[in-house]
């Protein structure tokens, strides 16, 4: 008589629908890589702690579960969560389960000679608009001759929650330097972030205003105010309107350098006839054109401190019933890639995106090798007049009233 017998082995698999679920079900890794998965870990738990999936006062895995749920020794668990103690990220205690104290970048990333190039660098742009396009083009571009990998981040025009993530995400990826384009927010608190972040990391800030630490390079904001008043003023235009979001903080240089174009004509700006839009959108510019409008005594052209706010100003003269160059003469700043194709196509000042993309990622190779922040690098602007102020599309002359 043949017997048969039915073995069952269980093998004990952690609860990936228990409280360690969120840890345990995103760390994975690779046994053909070069990097030990000691080390794999850490960097995967370094990760979720700065994004604050895994969150200050609570507790890792066990070192059994996780080693159990990667199939790995718990002495290479263990090894990697000894680097999370040296950089001040856990704190372990003998027969107690490890803690999570939080991300402190001073603390994790100071001990900047004992790092590694990592071959990646972070790139901060205020939000993902076609005005961005080209800087973000040429950075990548240039970070590509380098090989570099660049990691763009989203900051919602700086807002400081989302900036202080963004870096502690940057600098958990061990990267190299960050680029920030067009910061021009005068908040302390973001302010202070870069100030404290560039003391660890190579920065380079790009066309911003408020920036006061790190490498700059800087687009000449006074001098483009200038030339497009100026050229207005040939026009014949004296009453002239300007929307500028930077105009709400104090710190317009374009309405700085329209001054004097202004003033050698006998001319001034004045009071009303400067609106802070409130962001950088079609719709803000509809809304302080039409502020700008409604004045007793409304301009007779509008400059827009950027080519979205411009195309947002036609929208509203048009909806007031007015017509554009005819009424009211528009000129931007930025020369976005549709400008041109506008309708009427839109008059503006040039800003070298592609030149700056590229000098950027210059400078901070310079300050990589170097160490040290870097000497400003000052660029201009080109005039681009088309119909939206009076010039012909081709000769870009003041057309004949």
């Amino acid at each position: 008589m043949v017997i048969s017998i039915d073995i069952y082995i269980l093998t004990f698999m952690p609860d990936l629908h228990g409280p360690d679920s969120h840890i345990v079900g995103r760390i994975n890794i690779d046994r053909r890589s070069r990097v030990s998965i000691s080390a794999q870990i850490a960097r995967q738990l370094t990760w979720l702690i700065a994004t604050g999936v895994v969150k200050p006062d609570s507790f890792m895995p066990t070192i059994a579960n996780l080693a159990q749920h990667l199939g790995v020794n718990v002495h290479t668990v263990r090894a990697a969560y000894r680097q999370l103690a040296d950089d001040g990220l856990v704190s372990m205690r003998r027969g107690s389960r490890t803690l999570v104290l939080g991300y402190d970048r001073d603390q994790a990333w100071s001990r900047r000679e004992n790092r590694q190039s990592s071959f990646t660098i972070g790139v901060l742009v205020p939000s993902f608009t076609d005005y961005y396009a080209e800087f973000l083009d040429a950075i990548s571009n240039a970070s590509e001759v380098e090989g570099w990998l660049p990691v763009i981040c989203q900051t919602r025009h700086y807002d400081p929650r989302v900036v202080s993530r963004d870096i502690d995400q940057l600098f958990s990826r061990n990267v190299d330097g960050i680029i920030v384009i067009h910061f021009d927010r005068p908040d302390r608190q973001t302010s202070d972030i870069f100030r404290s972040a560039s003391d660890l990391r190579p920065f380079v800030f790009v066309d911003s205003t408020c920036a006061d630490s790190g490498s700059r390079i800087v687009v000449d904001e006074a001098a483009a105010g200038f030339k497009a008043i100026n050229h207005l003023i040939g026009h014949g235009h004296r009453r002239i309107g300007f929307v500028d979001p930077a105009a709400g903080w104090g710190v317009s240089r374009f309405v700085e350098g329209s001054s004097p174009a202004l003033a050698a004509v006998g001319a001034s700006i004045e009071d009303g006839l400067i609106v802070a839009a409130s962001d950088w959108s079609l719709e803000a510019g509809a809304k302080a054109a039409t502020q700008l409008l409604e004045h007793a005594k409304p301009p007779t052209a509008i400059f827009c401190a950027g080519d979205v706010l411009a195309l947002g100003a036609i929208t509203a003269i048009r909806e007031l019933g007015g017509r554009v160059p005819e009424d009211v003469a528009v000129m931007g700043y930025g020369e976005i890639p549709f400008a041109a194709l506008a309708a009427p196509s839109l008059s503006t000042t040039r800003l070298p995106a592609d030149d700056l993309g590229y000098e950027a990622v210059r400078t901070l190779r310079r300050a990589i090798v170097t160490g040290a922040a870097q000497p400003p690098v000052t660029f201009e602007t080109r005039l681009m007049p088309r119909q939206s102020c009076d010039c012909s599309q081709t000769s870009g002359s003041p057309a004949v009233r």
